[in-house]
């Protein structure tokens, strides 16, 4: 009886909290905004340019998921109530509860994966981890109301040339921008990040295009965290599954399928704290040659022209057609790496490249590529390593798109402009 009172006590807490949301949430999120904008600000990482907006979104999703773990709950008791019933069963009580909790644990899990909140809170004192990231910055661009957006995507590359903060900064009232980036993305990559760029709806994509998305293989973190059931008769259509090993394509179906392990890097983090997670990357970056121009020489072998590199290029294009019927224009930029590497590269490679990008912008109306010619000059020294430049850079990289973008905006209605136009 004791139980049952807790229980009707706890749903009616759930009551009382949905009806306060739909007829104060508005004012006490208005309230929030200004007493505590700032503070807001800080935790969702400058992601937004509403605080109004940020403080409903949470808190309706912590009704949302509250009430999810109160459905929970009854359906364990109701269990529990059934099995009480049936003496033979009663002995595998056991089972019959970690079953239904396994499921209802993957189904509160994907309800979760969709809230800021829990990836807020998976990530708060936690340390940075790149798929929770990903979700609570999409999450975020999702709801905000900008009428004109714009995405970063790609590798860490694009997150070290320009900072989206800057940006936002310099072209907020005009054009707000969050930057969705993965470490290690090849051009296939992005064709599976797409469904998620597609629900954020930016105008803008924004990508800093370097030969590694064409010519340095197919193998990353991209497929274990984001290759779905939904994407797999594509994969095996343009035969992804001949470029990825099995661990990836496994991860990623059983990731689809069971949000517990897709997320078993985040709640590990949470648990156990970002050192002991970090480790195996902590060891590979001590593992590696302090010796730039030894590096480059390692690294270039991994560049090459062969089927996997056509099949990346036609992954990417396949990315400009999706965009082009969503009516989204992608901005390439013809980038590069630290010049110790480029030395070393065939040229042959950079030139399929150019030649690549040129074809898909006379092909595709809503294609812009910004040449190597008109980027700012990157010597050696303004590099971290043989990617990632210095923040310097950054800021200056950041400058020269901020006044791009801005000519870009103010140009007459155009559905093809060339960057020499700008």
């Amino acid at each position: 009886m004791r139980r049952h009172r807790i229980q009707t006590g706890l749903w009616a807490i759930v009551l009382f909290g949905w009806a306060s949301y739909a007829l104060l949430g508005g004012r006490l999120a208005h309230w929030m905004g200004d007493r505590f904008g700032g503070l807001l600000l800080r935790i969702g990482q400058n992601k937004f340019n509403d605080a109004v907006i940020f403080a409903q979104g949470r808190m309706r999703e912590f009704l949302w998921l509250f009430t999810l773990a109160m459905a929970w709950a009854a359906l364990q008791t109701t269990l529990n109530r059934v099995l009480s019933r049936r003496p033979r069963l009663a002995r595998h009580r056991w089972a019959v509860h970690g079953i239904a909790g396994f499921v209802m644990l993957n189904l509160w899990l994907a309800a979760a994966g969709n809230t800021a909140l829990f990836w807020g809170v998976m990530g708060a004192g936690a340390g940075v981890q790149n798929y929770m990231q990903f979700q609570f910055k999409r999450v975020v661009f999702e709801e905000n109301r900008a009428p004109l957006k714009a995405v970063l995507v790609g590798s860490s590359q694009t997150r070290a040339e320009i900072d989206e903060n800057e940006l936002n900064r310099r072209l907020g009232t005009n054009l707000w921008t969050s930057e969705l980036h993965f470490p290690g993305s090849k051009a296939y990559d992005l064709l599976l990040i797409e469904p998620s760029l597609r629900r954020a709806n930016p105008q803008l994509v924004i990508c800093y295009l370097t030969l590694g998305y064409f010519y340095q293989g197919s193998h990353g973190e991209v497929p274990p965290n984001f290759l779905t059931l939904t994407e797999l008769p594509d994969a095996w259509r343009r035969g992804a599954l001949t470029h990825l090993s099995g661990r990836e394509i496994g991860c990623g179906l059983l990731g689809d399928m069971l949000p517990v392990f897709r997320y078993r890097d985040v709640l590990s983090q949470r648990l156990l704290g970002s050192e002991a997670l970090n480790l195996r990357q902590t060891e590979y970056d001590d593992s590696l040659n302090t010796n730039l121009d030894v590096r480059a020489v390692q690294m270039a072998c991994t560049f090459r022209l062969n089927e996997e590199s056509d099949f990346q290029k036609h992954a990417f294009e396949d990315l400009v057609r999706r965009c082009e019927r969503t009516g989204r224009t992608m901005i390439l930029i013809e980038g590069g790496h630290n010049p110790i590497l480029e030395r070393h590269l065939d040229p042959a490679i950079r030139r399929d490249m150019v030649r690549f990008l040129s074809g898909l912008q006379s092909s595709h109306s809503n294609v812009v590529v910004i040449p190597t010619t008109d980027l700012p000059i990157q010597t050696p020294q303004d590099y971290d390593d043989l990617s990632h430049v210095s923040p310097d850079m950054q800021r200056k990289f950041t400058g020269f798109m901020a006044g791009w973008l801005e000519r870009y905006l103010a140009r007459p209605r155009n559905p093809q402009v060339t960057p020499a136009a700008l």
